[in-house]
């Protein structure tokens, strides 16, 4: 009897049918058609498991304390090694030679010649994130959350809510929030690595979560600190491929060839939800940036479906910024694209004909947008430097600052004759009027920069760097003419000051930082960069720079920051590797028994934040 009554407590009612079991409704048959009254009345097909389903254990909470401790809510990190990555410093010199095509023998030899013995990884402790300090890290974020307008979290959003419904995102938020803590971002970074390829690579999910996730997680991607783990184009295909199954290149929502899909803010009625239409614009915001900094193709082109989707988005008082947005980085493409095809004429003034007529093209439509947009929307900051580098694009492209290998083609405008005298002033003007403009903003600005905002400031200096020797040698400067009327070096200096205010890592110690921040290491890129160019402006003289057996000799190489061996500490930067390994074996599945002494390398970061964090109101 006892075991007729158990056996009874752990099946479920076997004639009730899948609909009905799933709304938690009852399920009446009115006959013995086979057909229960709701999935008649619904049409949907009345499915009966010919098994009853075993019923779930559901955890009892204990009635006696309301209260729930911050150690019942906290995600455990475990504790990581960092993999000496000097290898990979050597390797980003080697592809920087490759494209820029900058370098010198000697410089070279000496920094091979300096690089320190290989020591030991270091270890970052294994520690638990609580809830209170997740709310902190939602706090920081809401700051930088308005640079990057394609991703919007509501100001009544708490960590216990976005676990409920975007816990994926929640995890790209704390991740992106801690990159001022480089412990914690590389713990919770492997995380998000972690979780991302579990849930959309092995099991196959898509949602907006995943999309959202993954444009936040991109956009304050620290390029600018660690160029060599460049990711970011992964990361953003991926997000474009999910888009596209959701069918948010489409006109009307079609999801029937996919079954593992969230609905979860994805769907409004008929159409798309302006979430989803902000994530999908994101999405080509992002792939266009950053296919522009590296030059390469990017994923997602644009169509007349994103001006749709831009409309329905400009009478929102949040997302009115998003249409300007997208307007200059198409502007910036199709420049870039314009100068990218251009092949050299024979004809001299033909050449300089079309590439006046282009130039006032740009600049007409330059103009159109700044008469076009509210000053409010041109007076943000993100929009403020987006709008300058565009001004600085115009010429800094006409010129071939931006080719690659760049001592190929200064090889070829050096043989053929001097520059367009007026198109450097105009570079050197508009160079002028983006870093006024970047060092106008306060210094807590910098910290809400994404990874474009920096890509401006990096083609800045790229461009103003360039545009010094070019300039001196078409107009017969000395080195004091050339520092008088080219301030970079002042530039740099106010830079490096504000980054070193904004950095948490102490910049007067003897030993370089084990741990350093983005902005430490931004800076000392700077500093180098710094040096090396003042040492290269102090040799000019008139007739420094001229072509000699097809080789471009003088002051005008340059060197890349990376090269140069007294950096070679600050790119050790703990890479996200549990043990130093990935590999299948080593790691314990949840639930599982471990060994005294041993921890197991799976930590369920994701039952956490989906299940106790999002319980928690």
């Amino acid at each position: 009897m006892a075991e007729s009554m158990s056996s009874a407590q752990k099946l479920r009612n076997a004639r009730a049918c899948e609909a009905c079991r799933i709304s938690k409704s009852r399920c009446v048959y009115k006959s013995d058609v086979g057909v229960c009254q709701r999935c008649e009345q619904n049409g949907n097909h009345c499915i009966v498991r010919s098994k009853a389903r075993p019923m779930r254990t559901r955890a009892v909470r204990p009635s006696s304390s309301s209260h729930k401790g911050d150690s019942e809510f906290s995600i455990e990190l475990p504790t990581m090694s960092s993999p000496d990555t000097r290898q990979d410093v050597e390797d980003l010199h080697d592809r920087h030679m490759e494209i820029f095509g900058d370098g010198d023998a000697a410089y070279d030899e000496q920094s091979h010649s300096s690089r320190c013995p290989q020591q030991p990884p270091a270890r970052i402790e294994r520690r638990k994130v609580t809830l209170d300090e997740a709310e902190s890290l939602l706090s920081s974020f809401r700051q930088q959350v308005a640079y990057f307008p394609f991703v919007q979290i509501s100001a009544g959003s708490t960590v216990p809510s976005l676990s409920r419904t975007s816990p994926f995102l929640l995890l790209a938020i704390l991740t992106t929030a801690s990159i001022r803590d480089p412990p914690l971002y590389h713990q919770l970074d492997h995380e998000f690595k972690r979780i991302l390829s579990t849930k959309v690579i092995v099991e196959g999910r898509k949602s907006l979560d995943f999309i959202q996730g993954i444009l936040v997680y991109v956009a304050w991607y620290p390029l600018h600190a660690n160029p060599k783990n460049n990711q970011a184009f992964m990361y953003i295909n991926l997000a474009i491929t999910i888009a596209s199954d959701l069918g948010l290149d489409r006109e009307i929502p079609n999801l029937s060839s996919f079954s593992n899909i969230g609905f979860e803010g994805l769907i409004e009625g008929i159409s798309f939800t302006d979430a989803a239409k902000r994530a999908y614009l994101g999405g080509y915001y992002l792939s266009t940036a950053l296919s522009l900094s590296f030059q390469k193709h990017p994923e997602l082109r644009y169509c007349k479906l994103m001006d749709s989707y831009g409309q329905s988005l400009v009478l929102q008082e949040s997302s009115a910024e998003i249409s300007s947005l997208i307007k200059l980085q198409r502007l910036s493409k199709r420049i870039a694209e314009a100068h990218s095809s251009e092949e050299p004429q024979g004809d001299p003034q033909m050449e300089a004909l079309n590439s006046e007529v282009n130039i006032q093209v740009y600049q007409y439509e330059l103009q159109e947008w700044r008469n076009s947009t509210p000053l409010l929307i041109r007076n943000l900051p993100f929009i403020g430097i987006a709008e300058r580098h565009v001004g600085c694009a115009i010429y800094s492209y006409q010129l071939g600052f931006l080719r690659r290998p760049y001592r190929d083609y200064l090889r070829s405008t050096a043989s053929s004759g001097l520059a367009n005298q007026i198109h450097l002033e105009k570079c050197l003007e508009a160079s002028k009027k983006f870093f006024e403009y970047l060092l106008s903003l306060p210094e807590t600005t910098y910290l809400n920069f994404t990874v474009i905002q920096w890509s401006s400031v990096v083609h800045g200096i790229l461009v103003l760097s360039r545009l010094t020797f070019l300039m001196a040698a078409n107009l017969g400067w000395d080195s004091d003419t050339t520092r008088s009327n080219v301030p970079l070096v002042m530039y740099l200096d106010a830079l490096c000051y504000r980054f070193q205010h904004l950095s948490l890592t102490p910049s007067d110690t003897v030993e370089p930082p084990q741990n350093p921040d983005v902005l430490y290491v931004f800076r000392m890129i700077l500093r180098s960069c710094k040096k090396s160019y003042e040492r290269r402006v102090s040799k000019i003289e008139p007739g420094f720079m001229v072509v000699d057996h097809t080789n471009v000799i003088g002051v005008a190489r340059g060197h890349c920051p990376i090269l140069d061996p007294t950096l070679n500490p600050l790119f050790d930067i703990p890479d996200s590797a549990y043990e130093g390994s990935y590999e299948l074996s080593d790691s314990t599945t949840p639930g599982s028994s471990s060994t005294a002494g041993y921890v197991p390398q799976y930590h369920d970061i994701w039952a956490v934040m989906s299940g106790s964090w999002a319980k928690e109101f």
